[in-house]
């Protein structure tokens, strides 16, 4: 069973503001509202959750319930880590938009890319279809996350993401003898691909959960919670790298906070 430590913190992280968006207002726009605080700009290399609203995204948001306390769905279903220019890198479990790069969004580049693709903004602006949003960052500086990502975009060896991909397409089909994949230990491949970018940095997004067991509620969870473990990081420095740890900060809209299925 995926299990995720529980942090003995019995304060939420401050730092994580709920910025309810504009009447009628897109997700972009709400993104375009939060400027930097501190400095820091949450839409370069920050982390996105995003909660859907399609029958795959309902069934990840209660797949996830697992590593909840109180067993509730999730808010969130798909993550990816942001790189300006209306761009993030993210591990979809299958195609549905058109590539950025270019080139044909079929399962036939999965094998060659480990599964990691480049997604626009703008395909998840609609607030009915992604209700729920979050823009989070965990590192002052990261400034080598995309070598990281094209690193592990082209090295199957570092993770296998498309062995991710498999087991969590059988049971958002409703396959029969597919379980919840997060049972046998399987993360989401979205979260696990942002958890090992993080972490050939030396950032740990999830204290005491593997990154292949990883899923965006457990990087939620872990930026609400664990306030205590990063404020003993915050500022330090990645030894013989130029990146710096931070206490977790953002913001997230919860337009949607029971998971539904809506047509």
């Amino acid at each position: 069973m995926a299990l995720i430590s529980r942090s003995p913190s019995t304060r939420p992280n401050a730092r994580l503001v709920e910025k309810k968006p504009q009447k009628a207002e897109g997700n972009r726009a709400w993104l375009k509202r939060l400027g930097a605080p501190g400095g820091v700009v949450l839409e370069d290399n920050g982390i996105i959750l995003l909660g859907g609203s399609s029958l795959t995204d309902f069934r990840i948001r209660v797949a996830q319930s697992v590593v909840r306390g109180d067993l509730f769905p999730s808010f969130w279903s798909h993550c990816g880590i942001l790189l300006g220019d209306g761009l993030f890198a993210a591990v979809p479990l299958g195609p549905g938009h058109a590539a950025v790069d270019g080139g044909r969004d079929e399962v036939s580049t999965v094998p060659r890319s480990n599964g990691v693709q480049m997604s626009r903004l703008d395909d998840f602006d609609d607030p009915r279809r992604f209700p729920n949003v979050a823009v989070i960052r965990f590192a002052r500086r990261h400034p080598g996350v995309r070598d990281h990502i094209a690193r592990l975009k082209g090295d199957r060896g570092v993770i296998d993401l498309p062995a991710m991909i498999l087991p969590w397409l059988g049971h958002v089909w409703g396959v029969g003898g597919a379980a919840n994949p997060l049972l046998d230990g399987i993360g989401l491949p979205a979260a696990a691909f942002v958890e090992t970018v993080f972490s050939m940095a030396g950032f740990e997004l999830t204290p005491g959960l593997s990154s292949t067991s990883s899923c965006p509620e457990a990087i939620w969870q872990s930026a609400k919670w664990w306030t205590e473990f990063y404020e003993g990081l915050s500022g330090d420095a990645i030894a013989g790298a130029p990146y710096e740890a931070m206490c977790p900060e953002g913001f997230f809209a919860i337009r949607q906070p029971a998971a539904a299925i809506l047509e």
